[in-house]
C-alpha cells in the first residue's frame, strides 16, 4: 500500500509540473503575439517619437511633431 501512494504521490508531481509550463506558455506566447504586433517600426513612430514628420497629412495640430498642422505637418509656421 505505501508503494502505491508514493507511486501516485510521484505520478501527481510529474503531472503537475508538466501542467504548469505548458499552460504558462501558452499565454507567455499570446502576451509575446500580442506585444509584437502593437509595436511601431521607427518610420511608423516618426523621428522624434508618436507623431507626424513634416509633409504627413493632418487633421490636427497634436499630430505633428511640430505641432503645426495645415493639412499637412510642417516644420514652422
Amino acid at each position: 500500500m505505501e508503494k502505491l501512494t508514493i507511486l501516485l504521490l510521484v505520478a501527481a508531481v510529474l503531472m503537475s509540473t508538466q501542467a504548469l509550463p505548458q499552460g504558462g506558455g501558452e499565454n507567455r506566447l499570446k502576451e509575446n503575439i500580442k506585444f509584437l504586433l502593437k509595436r511601431k517600426t521607427a518610420a511608423d513612430r516618426g523621428m522624434w517619437g508618436d507623431c507626424d514628420d513634416w509633409l504627413a497629412a493632418c487633421t490636427t495640430p497634436s499630430q505633428c511633431c511640430t505641432e503645426v498642422c495645415d493639412g499637412f505637418c510642417r516644420l514652422w509656421e
